[in-house]
């Protein structure tokens, strides 16, 4: 019983995934054909999400899509290792430029458009109450079973 508890008390809480207001996209980072390098100008931009966002709540949202069909097993594979690399790029870059707010990086992985491009939004932190509540369990032992 006290397992099904848990386990209602888990989806009661729902999942934690990143969620952002599409509004606040900054702009996204294109990349070459096979290459996990972002062109040098887009440095600059991240710099400035850097210095615009100092000492906000929030976190930066990366986003990389790749297609849903892909001709072989292999080329998924080579495409998702590939987008998980351009995102690390950008994060490894932030973390030495030592942007202060958290990265969240998603690859979407049933995307219908060839895109080769990085998807960098800011996302504020929520100002009302988190809906979630905990609900404490008042269990009792009788007779060798669980009686709620």
């Amino acid at each position: 019983m006290r397992v099904i508890t848990t386990i209602l008390l888990l989806l009661a809480a729902g999942s934690a995934t990143a969620q952002c207001d599409p509004s606040i996209h900054m702009f996204n980072i294109p990349y070459e054909k096979n290459s996990s390098y972002f062109p040098s100008a887009y440095s600059s931009k991240l710099d400035a999400i850097s210095e615009e966002h100092k000492g906000e709540d929030g976190y930066l949202l990366l986003e990389f899509q790749v297609q849903e069909k892909q001709r072989s097993d292999e080329l998924r594979a080579y495409n998702l290792w590939l987008a998980q690399r351009r995102i690390d790029r950008v994060k490894s870059y932030l973390t030495d430029a030592h942007f202060a707010a958290p990265v969240v990086t998603r690859i979407l992985t049933a995307g219908v458009d060839k895109r080769r491009d990085i998807s960098v939004s800011w996302c504020p932190s929520e100002k009302t109450p988190s809906p979630v509540r905990l609900v404490e369990s008042k269990e009792a032992l009788v007779n060798g079973k669980v009686k709620l």
